[in-house]
């Protein structure tokens, strides 16, 4: 009785292993490779964040496309134009750079992926849009206004790229910053 309980349970774990054993290299694909160009953009938005956290205000603005540079931020304030930040020329927004780059160090940035990419029917234009989360941080013994030693910035970057004698590079960058009450309940 016990030799024949014996089989009946050997055989059952046989078929269990064996069936576990079958369904090992069914894994779904998790998606189709990204094109050439999507890949080149992804690579551009890597350059604009490292070049800013590394401060390295020549490799941050060699992303840009100088001729029709447009940035726009509204600064988490869509109804205030008040307080927005507009340059149409490259050489402000450097000179913008070199500014945050003297008075904070230790500049991170962090971009939800993938980015949402959207080409126009002749593949030489793309708007690209990315969440992004930023925090700078003053020297030791500095402070800010209210004594805080960094800040703190979230919201939403629509790029604008072109692609111009085979490089894509952003020509157009619209920051829609969150306010603090948004930030807050994104936490």
């Amino acid at each position: 009785m016990f030799r024949k309980f014996a089989n009946v349970v050997c055989s059952l774990l046989t078929v269990v292993v064996a069936l576990s054993l079958l369904s090992c290299g069914d894994v779904e694909k998790v998606g189709a490779p990204r094109s050439q160009e999507l890949a080149e953009i992804e690579a551009v938005l890597r350059a604009w964040r490292t070049g800013y956290e590394t401060e390295d205000v020549d490799a941050y603005i060699n992303v840009f496309w100088a001729d029709g540079f447009r940035y726009v931020s509204d600064m988490g304030t869509p109804d205030d134009t008040t307080d927005d930040v507009k340059f149409d020329d490259i050489r402000e927004e450097r000179e913008s750079a070199i500014r945050v780059f003297s008075l904070y160090q230790d500049i991170e940035i962090e971009l939800d992926e993938p980015p949402e990419v959207e080409l126009n029917t002749e593949r030489n234009r793309a708007e690209v849009r990315v969440h992004y989360r930023i925090q700078g941080f003053v020297a030791d013994g500095v402070s800010l206004e209210g004594g805080f030693t960094g800040w703190y910035a979230e919201g939403d970057n629509l790029f604008i790229f072109e692609l111009r004698d085979g490089e894509w590079r952003i020509t157009e960058w619209i920051d829609e910053a969150f306010s603090k009450e948004q930030i807050e309940a994104a936490r």
